[in-house]
C-alpha cells in the first residue's frame, strides 16, 4: 500500500495520454507503472498488482495551465 502522496511543488513531466488521470509512479518518481481515472481504481491496481512504494499523483487535465508565484 502506498505510503506517500506526491509533493505537488514538483512538476513531473508526464505524457498527454495521461492527461486528467491519477498515476501511480514508481518510489523513484522515474515511470508511470499506473494509471486510472478515479483514486479508488487507481489503488485497486496498485494493490493487485503489489507495487511497492509507489508515489501517486494527479496528473492535470491537458487545458489546465500553471500560473503562480512565490
Amino acid at each position: 500500500m502506498p505510503t506517500r502522496m506526491h509533493n505537488d511543488r514538483t512538476i513531473s513531466s508526464v505524457p498527454l495520454e495521461f492527461s486528467g488521470k491519477w498515476v501511480a509512479w514508481n518510489s523513484d518518481h522515474t515511470r508511470i507503472v499506473a494509471s486510472a481515472d478515479s483514486l479508488s481504481a487507481l489503488w485497486q491496481i496498485v494493490r493487485g498488482e503489489q507495487i511497492e512504494d509507489p508515489v501517486i499523483e494527479k496528473v492535470p487535465r491537458a487545458d489546465v495551465r500553471f500560473v503562480g508565484a512565490r
